[in-house]
């Protein structure tokens, strides 16, 4: 073959087609894997007390042995003191390899028959996805919503969770943190849009990996450490909510390359094994390994968080924050 029979390779034409194909691509895979009715779900929280929300936020819950059935008498314990509005729960919910479909033993062995104080079985458990999660199948988390007990809720692989106009969650799967620019398209555009416009007095972002951690696992992965941060400043997000690393951290500053500070609560100690959480200079504001639950109060004036650990009554850790006028 003749080299000027390849001289079209040379023409701008040709390369900015290929680019505008593989674009398109990316998109319409993008857009097939994303169901429509996780672009425009929105959920309604209980909201007992009008003047503050309380919720107990835990993360790697699923190890089915005994330290979980621990966390569990400490939610227990927890939701009678305090009546929260439902406990959010921060992924890898089932280990090793998630759950297989709503009829997996799982359901029972590792949340029904665990949940299961008098105070807990009045309680919504609203869940997000983890990366053990996503080994299973996924979707049998999202179709447990309607096919299971009626307490847990997980209506898409992300959504958006409004206490009135206290507070409003923005649940990420970061697992599969997409961006595009379309918050018709993907979920991290669609979470920021949704946060950015919300009329509530506090704005908090949940995903199962952190974006701060003193923990094993450090920092994140490239693409989610370039798009994570960003998605918080530009959504007015109040504080970050995590599990992943199996410790109690909370941490404040600004990530490289970040364009404000963040508040990053690690809550993944729900019955994993425990990591250790190293003390970040200029970070680290609490790190503690033990097995416990964040509890998280919010009122139109101030958000506030305290650490509990197993085998503890009294609060371990307090942090608040008022609302800036």
């Amino acid at each position: 073959m003749k080299l000027s029979s390849l001289s079209w390779m040379k023409s701008r034409k040709f390369w900015w087609g290929a680019f505008g194909a593989s674009c398109f691509s990316l998109l319409l895979a993008a857009y097939v894997a994303i169901p429509s009715k996780v672009i425009s779900h929105e959920i309604m929280g209980k909201l007992e007390d009008p003047r503050e929300v309380r919720l107990l936020f835990v993360g790697d819950t699923g190890s089915g042995n005994s330290n979980q059935l621990a966390v569990a008498q400490l939610l227990e314990e927890l939701c009678v003191a305090v009546q929260p509005a439902g406990v959010v729960m921060l992924g890898d919910n089932f280990y090793h390899i998630g759950v297989t479909s709503v009829n997996d033993s799982l359901w029972k062995e590792r949340f029904e028959d665990v949940y299961s104080g008098e105070c807990l079985k009045k309680l919504n458990f609203y869940s997000i996805l983890g990366n053990h999660d996503h080994r299973g199948l996924p979707n049998a988390q999202i179709e447990y919503t309607q096919n299971g007990s009626g307490r847990w809720v997980m209506p898409a692989r992300y959504y958006a969770l409004r206490f009135g106009d206290i507070l409003e969650i923005g649940a990420l799967d970061t697992s599969m943190p997409d961006r595009c620019g379309l918050p018709s398209l993907c979920s991290l555009d669609w979470i920021e849009e949704r946060l950015k416009n919300s009329s509530a007095a506090w704005k908090v972002l949940i995903g199962h990996h952190p974006i701060l951690s003193g923990g094993k696992y450090k920092s994140l992965s490239w693409f989610r450490r370039l798009v994570l941060p960003e998605v918080y400043c530009r959504s007015g997000a109040t504080a970050y909510i995590s599990g992943h690393d199996h410790s109690l951290q909370h941490l404040h500053g600004r990530p490289s390359g970040s364009s404000c500070k963040i508040d990053q609560f690690v809550s993944g100690a729900g019955g994993a094994d425990i990591y250790p959480a190293e003390t970040i200079a200029d970070r680290t504001l609490y790190a503690e390994s033990e097995h416990g639950v964040l509890l998280g109060r919010f009122t139109p004036h101030e958000q506030r968080y305290e650490f509990f650990k197993v085998g503890t009554p009294e609060s371990q850790y307090m942090w608040s924050r008022l609302k800036e006028d």
